[in-house]
């Protein structure tokens, strides 16, 4: 759990710095189309994981509930 939040946080924070570098206009017109492309990949990718995460915390949490004991 510990890798899939470390992953997440690090996907984040490279496209939060591909962003910024599009933004202030220190790539040419190729490399933008390159950055925005793998910037919006890694945001899906960041938000599917987030998303299973939340399941599985939703499947743990209605296990807990439903436990006889």
């Amino acid at each position: 759990m510990k890798a899939v939040l470390i992953l997440a946080t690090s996907f984040l924070f490279i496209s939060m710095l591909m962003n910024a570098a599009r933004r202030r206009g220190k790539l040419n017109d190729e490399a933008n189309r390159a950055v925005s492309g793998l910037a919006k990949s890694m945001r899906w990718f960041v938000y599917g994981l987030l998303f299973f995460v939340g399941i599985v915390c939703v499947a743990m949490a209605w296990q807990m509930v439903h436990t006889p004991g």
